[in-house]
């Protein structure tokens, strides 16, 4: 059995991540007024992900979670706040958006970093790929 005789097993550990990333994001983020699925989306965005219904479809286990249907209500702030144009179904970062993903984004690189610390790009990318194939283990059942 790969796993210990603990209460602190995968699970324990994932859910506990999740918690403290959506926390320690929202801290790093608060002057920006941004959160962590706020930040998420942004930068979906910043990177060609331009529909609705594909930016729901990538954080599909973050809306289960936030126990939502869709990410529109954050489309609809990020357009409020000029960050973004909706034309048809496209969703279009504008100069006022790009400007405040790319603050954002410094944001979150310097609390990436800390939260790496002592972690090389090794282990984190064997953890990743470890989670990864779990995922899919879950899947295919």
């Amino acid at each position: 059995m790969l796993q210990k005789n603990t209460t602190k097993r995968l699970g324990y550990w994932l859910l506990h991540l999740h918690r403290l990333f959506d926390e320690a994001t929202g801290r790093a983020l608060a002057g920006e007024q941004l959160d962590r699925r706020q930040w998420q989306v942004l930068h979906a965005i910043s990177i060609g992900v331009d529909e609705v219904a594909r930016i729901d479809s990538a954080f599909a286990p973050f809306l289960a979670v936030d126990r939502a249907s869709s990410y529109q209500p954050v489309i609809d702030d990020f357009v409020n706040r000029g960050w973004v144009t909706v034309n048809g179904k496209n969703v279009v970062l504008t100069e006022a958006g790009n400007a405040a993903h790319e603050r954002a984004e410094k944001l979150v690189n310097a609390h990436a970093a800390r939260s790496l610390t002592g972690i090389s790009q090794e282990e984190f990318l064997a953890a990743n790929d470890v989670l990864a194939r779990i995922a899919a283990n879950l899947e295919s059942e």
